[in-house]
């Protein structure tokens, strides 16, 4: 059985709204925010794609030429050229 949290309605919200802006997830250490992230993005978009600066340092400098979507989407994709970004269907968590 999976747990509903106040989280899980938060984010169908943000996804729902046309005026979105990126979302930024702040709270306390260990309470579930990645796996809650991780589980919305798989049941809610087609493409879902994580990447942890830690665990994959290659893409720390992904944002060297700006924030914007194209420019960051670009970079990602000269490491990783396997990756599919379908717009309004492709979420990203950093």
């Amino acid at each position: 059985m999976i747990l509903k949290r106040k989280i899980d309605k938060m984010l169908i919200n943000w996804k729902n709204n046309p005026n979105k802006y990126p979302l930024i997830i702040r709270g306390a250490r260990q309470i579930g925010k990645t796996y809650s992230i991780s589980e919305f993005g798989h049941n809610n978009y087609k493409n879902y794609i994580e990447i942890n600066f830690i665990i994959n340092p290659e893409y720390k400098n992904i944002f060297s030429d700006g924030y914007s979507p194209k420019d960051v989407i670009k970079n990602i994709t000269l490491i990783n050229s396997s990756l599919e970004f379908v717009p309004y269907k492709t979420l990203i968590f950093f």
